[in-house]
């Protein structure tokens, strides 16, 4: 079971960064794999939204990203002590 570290909401992330990582923390609690695919069809916001958010989060060491292709990979969360406080 992966729980939200509430530290994400200091880092002076975008809303969709912070919903994004919201998202991958809710879906590995509930057993789902945080894929692409299963991402994609809980968001709501456009694909582009996707994407930047996933950066977003990447360059901040949040996440990090694992494409195998265009529409499929793997978002893993990253410790919170790896993060980078500020840009």
């Amino acid at each position: 079971m992966m729980q939200m570290d509430r530290s994400v909401f200091d880092l002076g992330l975008s809303v969709h960064a912070v919903s994004l990582y919201i998202l991958i923390c809710a879906l590995a609690d509930e057993g789902q794999d945080p894929s692409l695919e299963t991402v994609r069809r809980q968001w709501t916001a456009s694909e582009d939204a996707l994407w930047t958010a996933a950066k977003e989060l990447e360059s901040r060491k949040v996440l990090r990203i694992e494409l195998e292709s265009e529409s499929s990979g793997r978002f893993w969360v990253q410790p919170s002590r790896q993060w980078v406080r500020s840009e």
